[in-house]
């Protein structure tokens, strides 16, 4: 699965938006084992655990865009429109608290 999400951020408040939503995750989600590895300032991939399918989705941050790409197993595809819409709901979310200044630097 592939999903493009547009921004309106500048690359160094994108890179603080993302990181912040993964630290969030990490600690709101602590059984789903989230472990970002950064490979460059703008590109991570994230492994997680959730209803015991391991999935390892790749983000990369272009200037405008957020792209998140997922290999989802074939069991789980019948929740892929679940995943789709809660991706962009939730980068949603950390791009409008990046725009209103709520991140910590």
């Amino acid at each position: 699965m592939k999903q493009t999400i547009a921004h309106d951020l500048a690359p160094d408040l994108a890179r603080r938006a993302a990181a912040a939503a993964l630290a969030h995750f990490q600690a709101r989600f602590p059984t789903s084992h989230i472990t970002p590895d950064w490979l460059s300032p703008d590109e991570a991939v994230v492994a997680f655990t959730i209803k015991g399918f391991h999935l390892k989705p790749r983000i990369r941050l272009r200037p405008g865009l957020i792209d998140v790409e997922i290999d989802i197993p074939f069991l789980a595809r019948p929740f892929e429109a679940r995943a789709r819409a809660r991706i962009e709901r939730e980068l949603a979310l950390w791009i409008d608290k990046a725009r209103r200044g709520e991140l910590t630097a």
